[in-house]
């Protein structure tokens, strides 16, 4: 983390591609601890360094979770996971993602969790990729990024798991503007600069005004996130994470 001429950046370097597992959302939650605590009101720039900003779940992580059928352990693993995302979503400041490259699955959502998104020029992918490989959308981020991105672009990019590039990630929205790779940085605290300190408490209390009905929305239906947790436990979703996994692995 660094504070630069109004703004703080965040680059998340938990692991090379940023895969999400509790050290993850233990060092997000440090940084995140760190900007309230010594950068009141300051906005926030969120990034990463190489080719990739996220590439969602740790499959190493959670799927010995999913296949271990136990209901208590997964609640507690996804109110970590859920809890990381809200409070980046919900936080009173703005919040800018800088996205240095692939973005997929929960790296998405946390993408989309930043009021603004700058993208870089060149090979990129982006994807909501969890139904192919048998994890089930909780509705806790499905509302999300329907606040993001509207109800046709959640629900094309969740029901059809598809990889797309730079320019249909703009298309959809994921993107707001894409610029160089070299001018990435700059361009996102330009977009976290566009508020000024002494509009901070405006801007929260827009930021908040909008986001209650997403909020509400939320609250209103915990038994669609316990469904998801279900379903991933389910016979062919386990199957679907094997054989993902399997894919990695051979990747790798």
């Amino acid at each position: 983390m660094e504070r630069s001429e109004g703004a703080v950046i965040v680059t998340m370097r938990s692991n090379p591609v940023n895969r999400m597992n509790p050290e993850f959302f233990a060092d997000l939650h440090a940084a995140f601890d760190a900007v309230e605590r010594d950068h009141p009101a300051l906005p926030v720039v969120l990034t990463a360094e190489g080719k990739t900003f996220s590439a969602g779940l740790d499959f190493e992580d959670v799927f010995p979770r999913f296949s271990r059928n136990d209901m208590d352990e997964l609640q507690a693993w996804f109110a970590e996971f859920r809890g990381s995302l809200l409070r980046v979503f919900t936080l009173p400041r703005r919040t800018v993602a800088a996205i240095n490259g692939n973005t997929f699955a929960g790296g998405l959502i946390l993408a989309v969790a930043c009021d603004v998104r700058v993208g870089a020029e060149g090979r990129a992918r982006f994807a909501i990729n969890e139904v192919p490989v048998g994890i089930p959308m909780p509705w806790t981020y499905i509302e999300m990024v329907r606040y993001a991105l509207g109800t046709p672009a959640t629900a094309e990019m969740t029901l059809s798991g598809q990889l797309y590039d730079v320019a249909g990630a703009q298309r959809l929205g994921v993107l707001h503007r894409v610029v160089a790779p070299e001018q990435l940085l700059a361009t996102a605290l330009e977009e976290a600069r566009r508020i000024g300190v002494d509009s901070a408490t405006a801007y929260a209390a827009s930021k908040q005004a909008l986001q209650q009905p997403t909020l509400a929305a939320i609250a209103a239906h915990p038994e669609l996130d316990r469904m998801a947790m279900q379903v991933v436990m389910a016979p062919d979703s386990v199957r679907a994470q094997a054989s993902a996994l399997a894919a990695l692995k051979k990747r790798d």
